[in-house]
């Protein structure tokens, strides 16, 4: 199987597969024109080597080895993605990247005291404008 072949088994999944409508939504997605969609799902041209990149991006789940090269499967391991360990706590991973419990908690923390600083800091910037506010009626 070529390249365009790929594409085409890539393109035919997905609207099959309702994460997306049609070809345009497709097209829309990638960031790609009609005109170049078609020509590539025709065999007319090869597929624009930016693009392989802008499928995968679009659709994590699309390999990029078997897209450009055949090598592999088509969907990535889905088990991989998402996972929940028997300890209760919930694993993300996905592109060398591990997401934990311990790791939510940390960041829901460290947007908790983000938000305690963002409410402080127009607490402050209302004081300002009241005194500004008194300054400017002073003047008048």
């Amino acid at each position: 199987m070529n390249e365009n072949e790929r594409f085409t088994e890539v393109l035919n999944y997905l609207i099959e597969n309702k994460k997306v409508r049609n070809q345009q939504e497709f097209t829309e997605k990638v960031g790609s024109n009609k005109t170049t969609v078609s020509q590539i799902k025709n065999g007319e041209t090869k597929i624009p080597n930016n693009l392989f990149g802008k499928i995968t991006e679009a659709f994590p789940i699309i390999s990029f080895d078997w897209l450009k090269k055949g090598e592999g499967e088509m969907l990535k391991d889905v088990n991989n993605i998402n996972s929940v360990n028997g300890n209760g706590n919930t694993s993300v991973a996905g592109n060398g990247n591990q997401i934990t419990n311990a790791n939510i908690t940390e960041l829901l923390e460290m947007l908790r005291i983000s938000q305690n600083q963002l409410s402080e800091s127009q607490s402050h910037i209302n004081k300002l404008l009241g005194i500004i506010e008194q300054l400017n009626s002073k003047i008048q």
